[in-house]
């Protein structure tokens, strides 16, 4: 026999626990109560509880997980998902949205505009741009250097070009518009830029967020949840630019060293699965503390997920893991439709979170 236990959660998504086999594993089902009302009296309300049970998630080492709908970034299933860790690099999907966003807003052509490589930027460590003190490339080339190789150089060099922008006084100023640094840390272009990426966290309602720096590295404090980096991904692959920076698996750029002579930089993505099972991006990331991670969005003429994977077991169980939830969320959404449409009370926007299918 299964036993059942609903009940509601803080933000209103039902979630469902199978007293045998699953352990502590919460699976998030977006509206269980629409689906379930939406069944005549004993004839579909036992087929969906028996799906949403008996088809268990896979096997996944990663610490927390998350499925979302890739258009909205609303979890469907996950566990863990609101429990907050160290996200490595996924931090820079936060840096690009904002830097993408402020270009935006202050008419910035990424194209044309240069920025040049700081000591600290090209001393930073991990992995790297391979960017020198008094490099300078253009903020789309930067934008890349970020992305594909995980250049912790690219980040802060983006970092600091935009935080001096906003730490410089508007026309009616004296002085530079005040800046609630973190705790500590000196007032200085690269924090101001992540005060920004904080303030953003907070209009965006992700509230497991926090950062500390643009990149993920050498810091604890630079936290979020599988939820949150779902929403956060959802939002950032709406943005063309970024879109088709994290879809390449390589790229060229032409930048200018210190003594101003041309220096070609090749960058890959780290990203293994790329281009492969739907997979058209976004993001990996590691550390020794924050562990394997990845991002992944995936497109199908069906389907459009965002896959989140924290803390995997090993660098390449998180390729393996993201195949493996993509087939199993394929197949329990299928079935769950299935059954919906048996109902006469059935309507369409009980399925409204499939309305891609």
């Amino acid at each position: 026999f299964f036993f059942f236990f609903f009940f509601q959660a803080e933000d209103g998504i039902r979630d469902v626990e199978r007293s045998r086999g699953l352990g502590d594993v919460y699976k998030r089902q977006i509206s269980h109560k629409m689906l379930l009302k939406s069944m005549q009296p004993g004839c579909g309300q036992i087929e969906i509880r028996k799906i949403l049970t008996e088809l268990s998630p896979p096997f996944i080492s990663a610490k927390s997980w998350a499925i979302a709908d890739g258009r909205t970034g609303q979890v469907l299933f996950g566990k863990g998902d609101s429990d907050k860790r160290e996200i490595a690099s996924l931090t820079k999907i936060m840096t690009a949205y904002v830097a993408l966003r402020l270009s935006f807003a202050l008419n910035i052509d990424l194209y044309h505009t240069y920025a040049t490589a700081s000591e600290h930027a090209a001393s930073v460590g991990g992995t790297s741009a391979m960017l020198k003190d008094k490099d300078k490339l253009s903020l789309i080339d930067l934008m890349y250097g970020m992305l594909l190789p995980s250049g912790n150089d690219a980040a802060i060099v983006v970092a600091e070009y935009f935080g001096s922008l906003l730490l410089k006084p508007k026309p009616k100023d004296k002085k530079p518009a005040p800046v609630n640094t973190p705790q500590n840390e000196a007032l200085n272009p690269e924090m101001a830029f992540v005060v920004e990426m904080n303030s953003m966290a907070k209009q965006l309602k992700l509230s497991g967020t926090v950062f500390w720096n643009p990149h993920g590295l050498y810091s604890y404090s630079n936290r979020s949840t599988a939820a949150d980096l779902a929403r956060l991904s959802s939002l950032a692959m709406r943005d063309a630019t970024f879109r088709d920076i994290v879809s390449k698996k390589s790229y060229i750029a032409i930048g200018y060293d210190s003594a101003a002579k041309e220096k070609e930089f090749f960058w890959q993505n780290t990203n293994k699965i790329l281009g492969k099972g739907g997979c058209n991006g976004i993001k990996t990331g590691v550390t020794d503390t924050a562990g394997p991670c990845l991002v992944t969005n995936i497109k199908l003429k069906a389907f459009c997920f965002i896959i989140v994977l924290l803390n995997s077991k090993t660098m390449d169980a998180r390729w393996d893991e993201v195949g493996k939830l993509k087939e199993w969320a394929i197949e329990r959404l299928r079935q769950i439709e299935k059954i919906s449409k048996k109902s006469k009370k059935y309507k369409r926007k009980v399925l409204r979170t499939f309305k891609h299918i």
